[in-house]
């Protein structure tokens, strides 16, 4: 009789630690992400220039300004946690136990080094050379950017020092969100009073889309993009009635619009008496002024969820349909994504109970700043899908 012999199974030693790539990847990426936001010998470093701290003390006042950036990303029920939230994570992190007004002092002093640490960044994600261009319809800018305003309740307390609209205390962050950097690029603060528009001063960049809504609506603001080389488009309010100079039909042929004794028509008048195309769809030249200065723009009518939606706009109708203007204007949406994710993601929205200024501008300053640690890591992280993608078709067979 014939046995089998079954051979023994043999498992390989394994060893003791199995090497991914990916991971290393991905963890040399958030090392060099938290180094630059979350140092703290870098943070202190920047506090001891400024002449903020002295070298010896009881707390680590570059662990202190780490510690509100991470727990930027702590949700928490208590929306006056902002500062015991900091005061734990510190503690986590291996900082010294001390009472809370010495920390909360320590945390006060931290302020300008955390807003320095902001306006580097900003300023940094506001040069073009480190962003792709732009692509599709908005190759031919040099970028998109779309100012815009977002108010957050205060405590009553500060209504002297920032006093609000519908509410007695407000703060109001005025940013300028680039859709080419995919962040904002430019922030201020100000009391919930101060209206949108008033919170806007750009420094015009050269073949640029500026994207406003209706709270940004001013002529001599639209005249000075234009004047700058810039591209502007913006809603036009109800009650803007510029001088229509001609009409275009879909086919692109020009109607000089006069009235019957040869005077300049309103858009209005030129609506209402068929001056116009007979169409959904208007493309009107149009001619603005601002009391001193003139140029000629372009107003499009789109119906938009039932409604005629007017936009006016410096983009050259050879290039942009009515459509196409209509299409833009939706972008404005990017900066309200991310205002969304600066109120839920990061806790901006948990300042209102906070009645000390110095916390306040703590809070915010961590959060944005905690935002563009975010941003960076999730923008690393599609380059990196984008490159596997890559490299995984250069492996598919032909």
């Amino acid at each position: 009789m014939q046995l089998a012999i079954v051979p023994r199974l043999h498992h390989p030693r394994r060893p003791e630690v199995v090497e991914n790539p990916l991971e290393d990847r991905l963890a040399a990426h958030f090392e060099d992400v938290a180094r630059q936001y979350l140092d703290p010998d870098r943070i202190e470093a920047i506090a001891e220039d400024l002449r903020i701290v002295q070298r010896r003390r009881v707390h680590s006042a570059g662990l202190v300004a780490a510690a509100f950036v991470v727990s930027a990303f702590e949700g928490s029920s208590d929306t006056e946690g902002r500062i015991l939230d900091g005061w734990q994570t510190y503690l986590a992190l291996g900082g010294v136990r001390s009472g809370e007004s010495s920390f909360r002092r320590m945390a006060h002093k931290m302020v300008p080094v955390l807003r320095r640490q902001l306006r580097k960044r900003l300023r940094e994600l506001g040069k073009k050379t480190q962003h792709p261009e732009l692509a599709g319809r908005l190759e031919s800018f040099a970028d998109v950017l779309v100012p815009d305003g977002c108010g957050f309740k205060l405590a009553a307390a500060l209504s002297g020092m920032y006093p609000g609209t519908g509410t007695p205390a407000e703060l109001k962050l005025h940013a300028v969100y680039s859709i080419r950097a995919g962040a904002v690029i430019d922030v201020s603060i100000s009391a919930g009073s101060v209206h949108d528009s008033d919170g806007f001063h750009p420094q015009w960049e050269r073949d640029a889309l500026y994207i406003w809504d209706l709270g940004y609506n001013s002529y001599p603001r639209f005249i000075d993009a234009v004047e700058a080389g810039a591209h502007a488009l913006q809603r036009l309010k109800d009650g803007a009635n510029p001088i229509v100079l001609a009409s275009y039909s879909p086919e692109g042929h020009r109607r000089p619009l006069q009235d019957r004794d040869g005077k300049p028509l309103s858009l209005t008048e030129a609506c209402q008496f068929g001056y116009v195309h007979r169409q959904r769809v208007l493309d009107l030249d149009v001619e603005i002024c601002d009391g001193k200065r003139k140029v000629v723009a372009r107003v499009v009518c789109v119906p938009v969820d039932g409604e005629d939606r007017y936009y006016l706009t410096s983009l050259p109708r050879e290039v942009f349909s009515a459509h196409d203007i209509a299409e833009l204007y939706r972008l404005r949406w990017e900066v309200e994504l991310f205002f969304r994710n600066w109120k839920g993601g990061v806790r901006l929205d948990q300042v209102r109970r906070l009645s000390n200024p110095a916390s306040i501008e703590l809070a915010i300053t961590a959060s944005m700043l905690a935002a563009l640690l975010a941003r960076d890591v999730s923008t690393r992280l599609n380059e990196m899908a984008k490159e596997l993608d890559a490299s995984t078709n250069e492996a598919l067979p032909p």
